[in-house]
């Protein structure tokens, strides 16, 4: 179990199982695996009597999945890593405002979705995840300036900077044209980054493919996406329910009592997903202290401002959930649960900032399933139960 704990260790989850697990092994006839041929950021623990490592079928079953993640990198991926390759999405985004570009179906599919599920999230005219949040993003260079313990703060962007980008960020002039397979956007210097959906769209992809080879039980782990199969075992052997346990907020490896503090939860989990987004993951610290986290308001350009800190989303497609847990976060958590009550499948676990408490409310469905990690009361958390409108 140290090698997982180690990889996921200041991620959103982590995941406890019943059983010891080293790098690989067999228990009670079921071969497991740490898959270790990915990026930094990928792992996928198997556990199956069909496949094992002095197989073929390993082999075929890890090169497939790398290439799969591969090719969804070589559509997607936004960021110049100095390899000279020009994804499609960057092809979107380069020829902003000169003409539309041929892309990939899957490419059209995803944006479709996240414009789908932005929608939902209108605010007085304004949809609050807006894929074309990009120009913003870039602008505060999160990747480049986030806080780390002990390290560094930053400056932020101008007001003046900001009002200057704030047009550029409009999904209504995404255009798409399926016939032809082609994306445009219609103002020169925009462009969409579907980082707050694609890894959940690689998860479900990478899960389809372990399907297709008879994998039972595993857990898939894409930058911070967990997509489980099937459930966990006992010491027995026994099906058993995942436990999933959300990382405590702001409490880092510095901290004196992080032990005992990591974790704020445990909820029961088998065969969904589990995506959290938080404002602690990535954010400024400038010289007065003052932070500023990576979820940006389009209203304004800065970052919302509605004491949301942590969403944890549990449902059954990781792309769903992986774009929801972003379009929740930026709705905040009263407009947020009408949409969860809307929805057959979704559950939600929320910390909300309140002065110096975290306030920790759960949806209807987790009801009996949530159990709070009593020590963190220490330090201001407070259950608060399924949360109910005040109006």
């Amino acid at each position: 179990m140290n090698n997982l704990y180690k990889k996921l260790i200041g991620l959103a989850l982590l995941i406890v199982f019943a059983t010891t697990l080293s790098a690989c092994g067999s228990y009670n006839g079921y071969y497991y695996d740490l898959v270790g041929a990915f990026e930094t950021e990928n792992q996928v623990w198997f556990w199956t009597k069909n496949v094992v490592r002095t197989d073929g079928k390993y082999n075929e079953l890890v090169e497939k999945l790398n290439e799969e993640l591969t090719s969804l990198d070589n559509k997607f991926n936004i960021q110049d890593r100095g390899d000279g390759i020009v994804t499609d999405l960057m092809k979107v985004n380069n020829n902003a405002g000169i003409a539309p570009v041929v892309v990939d179906k899957e490419v059209i599919d995803v944006i479709k979705l996240a414009i789908e599920v932005g929608l939902e999230t209108k605010v007085e005219g304004t949809v609050l995840y807006d894929i074309t949040i990009a120009p913003l993003w870039n602008l505060w260079d999160f990747p480049g300036k986030s806080y780390l313990p002990l390290l560094q703060t930053s400056d932020i962007p101008s007001e003046e900077d900001i009002a200057n980008y704030l047009p550029l960020v409009d999904y209504k002039k995404i255009v798409i044209n399926e016939e032809d397979s082609t994306v445009f956007l219609s103002e020169a210097n925009m462009g969409i980054d579907l980082g707050s959906i694609v890894k959940g769209y690689a998860a479900d992809k990478l899960k389809a493919i372990m399907l297709d080879y008879n994998i039972e039980k595993a857990i898939i782990d894409i930058g911070r996406n967990i997509l489980l199969i099937g459930s966990a075992m006992d010491k027995s052997g026994n099906d058993v329910p995942f436990t999933v346990t959300p990382v405590t907020p702001y409490v880092s490896i510095y901290h004196p009592r992080y032990d005992e503090l990591e974790t704020f939860a445990q909820i029961k989990v088998q065969d969904q997903t589990i995506v959290t987004s938080g404002s602690y993951e990535k954010y400024i610290k400038d010289e007065d202290g003052n932070e500023y986290h990576h979820i940006l308001d389009p209203r304004t350009g800065y970052p919302f401002t509605n004491n949301v800190v942590s969403l944890t989303v549990i449902t059954d497609e990781s792309i769903k959930g992986d774009a929801y847990s972003t379009a929740l976060f930026s709705v905040g958590i009263e407009k947020g649960m009408e949409i969860v009550k809307s929805k057959e499948g979704l559950e939600t676990v929320w910390v909300i900032r309140n002065n110096d408490k975290y306030e920790v409310y759960i949806s209807e469905g987790l009801d009996g399933n949530f159990k709070l990690n009593p020590t963190v009361e220490e330090i201001g958390f407070v259950y608060k139960g399924v949360y109910k409108w005040e109006h």
